[in-house]
């Protein structure tokens, strides 16, 4: 699980850095999660790209509907993004997902401003 902590740490690290030029608000930080996901995992699959972007998107504006203030949870809602680009591409299931995710959750704080 180390290495999926690790994983989503350089992940988060790489799309704040490019949030804190002002490009993207801090609050859509999750849309850079496919961007991401392709860099680190060397894949160039529009098809699968465009596929993430759409399940991130209606994931994380599923749950702002449901609680408008978890807008506020930009690094949560990119890292959940980012390890759920790995569901999409089949590299892993759901049910590792949400062990990864509540392993990663509980190792970082994602839920600082």
């Amino acid at each position: 699980m180390n290495k999926w902590l690790t994983e989503c740490q350089e992940a988060l690290s790489k799309a704040l850095d490019i949030a804190s030029d002002g490009s993207v608000p801090v609050y859509n930080l999750y849309i850079l999660a496919p961007i991401i996901y392709a860099e680190r995992q060397k894949t160039n699959n529009d098809a699968l790209f465009q596929e993430m972007a759409k399940a991130n998107d209606e994931q994380v504006k599923r749950d702002w509907s449901v609680d408008e203030d978890s807008k506020k949870h930009a690094k949560f809602h990119f890292v959940s993004s980012y390890l759920y680009c790995f569901v999409v591409a089949d590299k892993i299931d759901e049910f590792k997902y949400d062990d990864i995710m509540e392993f990663v959750n509980f190792n970082m704080d994602l839920f600082n401003n």
